[in-house]
């Protein structure tokens, strides 16, 4: 029998293979037959954070190493790490680096 613990593992991989979209704690319990009440508490206990603010940190990660590594476009950048909004991404990447994507890729370059 496998254990939350070991669930939530398994969740988190799903998750960050699946940046890009959009998943409900409704469907992870689903898919993964276990109890959205459990499945928060013990990914909170294991991981340190929510379930969204854990992948929030996976989704800005990527993007940073997306506008340091490659010329997308920042619309681009911003679809491939799951916003659909280029205005909500902006704010969720200066929030967390303190600068907006294009100050970053420019630092970034100015760096190399």
């Amino acid at each position: 029998e496998i254990t939350h613990k070991e669930t939530v593992h398994l969740i988190h991989e799903y998750l960050t293979e699946h940046l890009s979209e959009r998943i409900t704690i409704e469907a992870l319990s689903k898919k993964f037959h276990i109890n959205t009440t459990t499945l928060k508490k013990i990914f909170k206990e294991v991981y340190g954070d929510s379930v969204a603010a854990h992948i929030k940190k996976h989704r800005l990660e990527k993007a940073a190493a997306l506008l340091k590594n490659t010329e997308k476009s920042v619309l681009l950048v911003a679809k491939e790490t799951g916003y659909d909004s280029q205005s909500r991404f902006t704010a969720a990447f200066k929030n967390e680096y303190g600068m907006l994507p294009t100050e970053f890729r420019r630092q970034s370059k100015t760096k190399m």
